[in-house]
């Protein structure tokens, strides 16, 4: 498991996290704002959330470091 906070200011940058997250379709990825959790593989999901807010992201299971290091591209 691995939590952190991150930022996704608009839409280009949600697409590119979604982009990015497909890659690992067997990690779960929770992103977490306000009373909302949504699933981070997807972009109706992400578009739907606060962005001028952080938003909280949890991996769960194998969660592999490439995947670790691009959520810190978003801190």
């Amino acid at each position: 498991m691995y939590n952190s906070t991150i930022t996704i200011k608009d839409i280009d940058t949600a697409r590119g996290f979604v982009d990015k997250m497909a890659k690992f379709m067997d990690t779960k990825v929770i992103l977490n704002s306000g009373d909302y959790s949504i699933d981070g593989h997807s972009i109706i999901g992400i578009i739907s959330l606060d962005l001028s807010k952080p938003i909280e992201v949890v991996l769960d299971g194998n969660v592999p470091e490439e995947l670790i290091s691009i959520i810190k591209q978003y801190s």
